[in-house]
């Protein structure tokens, strides 16, 4: 009979596709539950947002105990204190890089670049100690409670996605991220997708892998993680997911890999070879222009992922649908999203 895994996070379905076609039954908690999220799981069961941490960890717990599955935390659930049979970094290794204080923290006494923090009276980038994905983040100075700022680095975002297994990291792709395409809809930091290979010259490539490799050996991360940089004169580390990253799909179809199978191999101590990248590949993230409700299920379609359901509401600016494409260059895959952009706005 296949492993079970249950899956758990703000939205799960690019680590529930990738768990099934690795051969494993999937189950999944989310809040968010995609048309066809359910094409990949045995189970899908939704939490409300409003739900407390506490009560969301407990049921991840009870229900893991039930079905006999190791648990899988992902996005936006990453911090949670679940027991159990974990296939992910404990949550004594995730908080360590999740609080971003303690983070640079860390980083400075490494000797790794990162942009600096500022004081009073200085404007800089403001974030949330703790949160990722571009939101909530502006140019300010005034600081919230539960914020930082720090120093604004003018340059490329881009990160660098790791198999680790606790000891040892290999860097698997350099991707390029999207922040605020306005042609997906989103403005300011907001992050709006990836496309692998990232191109830079070889040296560039090198440091970006190195540093990415030093970081995720630091603070002791196993499986999929990733590290989020800004390329500037110099790369400046920004922050480290130590869970599945937005650039799993991408991944994938750049590599023709499965990062859930070198993730559970990874837990058990096996990193794989290294990985080239065979051809580009985006995917990318629609906001939606207006209010739309939905007409037409796309769940299946290759080029759609993260599919709402036939009739569901969107409000203006939501996150509506994933769009991937892949091709001979960022050109080429630049257009093909665009071109299906256009056709999803028509049937929604």
């Amino acid at each position: 009979m296949p492993e079970k895994v249950l899956v758990a996070g703000n939205n799960v379905r690019n680590v529930a596709e990738s768990a099934s076609k690795a051969g494993f039954e999937v189950f999944a908690i989310t809040k968010f539950v995609d048309a066809d999220l359910r094409i990949y799981c045995r189970e899908v069961e939704r939490v409300d947002d409003s739900l407390p941490e506490k009560e969301i960890a407990k049921k991840i717990e009870d229900k893991a105990e039930e079905i006999d599955a190791k648990v899988v935390l992902c996005s936006g659930f990453e911090t949670l204190r679940v027991r159990g049979e974990l296939l992910c970094n404990p949550y004594g290794k995730v908080e360590r890089v999740a609080n971003k204080l303690k983070f640079y923290r860390e980083l400075e006494k490494a000797g790794l670049p990162f942009p600096e923090l500022l004081g009073e009276g200085e404007r800089g980038i403001i974030k949330p100690v703790v949160g990722g994905g571009g939101e909530e983040v502006v140019m300010g100075e005034e600081v919230p409670k539960g914020f930082l700022k720090q120093r604004f680095v003018s340059g490329t975002p881009c990160s660098v996605s790791v198999i680790a297994n606790g000891e040892r990291a290999l860097p698997l792709a350099c991707n390029l991220i999207y922040a605020g395409w306005k042609e997906m809809n989103a403005s300011g930091f907001r992050y709006s997708g990836n496309m692998t290979p990232f191109i830079v010259e070889e040296e560039i490539r090198k440091e970006l892998e190195r540093l990415a490799v030093e970081a995720v050996e630091l603070f002791g991360l196993a499986g999929s993680v990733g590290v989020d940089f800004v390329l500037a004169e110099k790369p400046y580390i920004l922050e480290i997911n130590p869970r599945f990253q937005g650039s799993l799909d991408s991944v994938e179809w750049s590599c023709d890999v499965n990062l859930f199978k070198m993730h559970a191999e990874a837990f058990d101590g096996r990193l794989p070879e290294r990985v080239r990248p065979r051809r580009y590949a985006l995917r990318a993230i629609l906001f939606s222009p207006r209010d739309v409700e939905i007409k037409e299920n796309l769940a299946g379609n290759p080029f759609y992922a993260d599919v709402p359901g036939k009739g569901e509401r969107y409000g203006k600016n939501d996150p509506l649908v994933s769009i991937l494409a892949a091709g001979k260059s960022r050109e080429d895959v630049e257009r093909r999203v665009l071109e299906r952009r256009d056709l999803f706005l028509s049937l929604a």
